[in-house]
């Protein structure tokens, strides 16, 4: 896929082999060194992640997607997106997959559209692209959750620990969109036309960023609370295994006397081995009653 422009006179989507800074271009990383006009600016937001020029504005922004992961299953993976606006262009600077994805479903329609409301659009699908990623982390999450209740390994609890972790990176990557914007609009002249632009899109971040924020922390939360569930559980069960081994040794521990070759008192008694076994058992039945009285048995 090489550098694609935007014809609205053709309303389709053209091959281009340089950036001419009047219109709508898409470009992958490979193609900025043909384009001496957005090296420049692209190296120094590569930087600091914002550049403000005059009129012109470059932004590099996380977006979240979604990905395959052999080991965790779906999961979130984060990308960046960069974008290079003027009054008279917009040039998109990122990977093959999110060019495709941007040019086939986030663009929408084009025509008789200006750069600034395509500026408002694409940042709004940057933003946007967080929350629809967390929805289906969500989705993956509650189905986590209900197998782990009957889970016999690590498996489940794994992915969602995995989860918990894309979560929160969602959490990192739209501060760090805040961040760019609220900058990016300290630096814009409050006359400018984009400046209302950048407003709008730094309130809807802020909005999706409080909801992204309470999920992480409430399913940060829940997974804190199994992991103390099962090590409880774990506990548990080793108090009643130690419990029932005690229980075993003890008739072993009290008969082992008599089978050494060691005078003993009433060893020649006829009713010795009644005795013995009675005794032995009721030590065992005094015992066991003790540690389920404390509680040894309840799991």
């Amino acid at each position: 896929m090489g550098c694609q422009f935007y014809d609205t006179v053709e309303d389709v989507w053209v091959a281009t082999e340089r950036y001419t800074a009047d219109g709508l271009f898409l470009l992958m990383p490979e193609q900025v060194h043909q384009c001496p006009q957005l090296e420049a600016a692209l190296q120094r937001c590569l930087e600091q992640r914002l550049y403000c020029q005059d009129a012109e504005i470059t932004l590099r922004l996380p977006v979240a997607l979604l990905a395959q992961d052999a080991q965790f299953g779906t999961v979130g993976r984060m990308t960046h997106l960069t974008l290079h606006h003027t009054p008279r262009s917009l040039a998109i600077l990122g990977e093959e997959p999110l060019i495709r994805r941007l040019q086939q479903n986030w663009l929408g329609e084009l025509r008789h559209t200006s750069m600034g409301e395509l500026l408002q659009r694409v940042l709004l699908s940057i933003i946007y692209s967080h929350e629809r990623v967390a929805r289906v982390l969500v989705e993956r999450l509650q189905v986590l959750r209900m197998a782990l209740k009957t889970a016999m390994g690590n498996t489940e609890l794994r992915q969602i620990v995995a989860l918990n972790r894309d979560l929160g990176e969602l959490v990192i990557a739209l501060r760090e969109t805040g961040l760019i914007l609220r900058n990016a609009l300290r630096a814009t002249p409050g006359e400018s036309p984009v400046y209302p632009l950048l407003d709008a899109a730094l309130r809807e971040q802020r909005r999706i960023e409080d909801g992204v924020n309470l999920i992480h922390e409430r399913y940060l939360a829940v997974t804190n609370a199994y992991n103390g569930i099962v090590q409880n559980n774990a506990h548990t069960v080793m108090k009643v295994m130690t419990v029932w081994l005690a229980l075993l040794m003890m008739p072993i521990a009290f008969i082992m006397p008599w089978h050494m070759m060691t005078p003993l008192p009433l060893e020649h008694w006829h009713y010795l081995w009644f005795g013995l076994l009675a005794y032995v058992f009721g030590v065992t039945l005094l015992f066991a009653r003790w540690a389920r009285k404390h509680g040894f048995f309840s799991m």
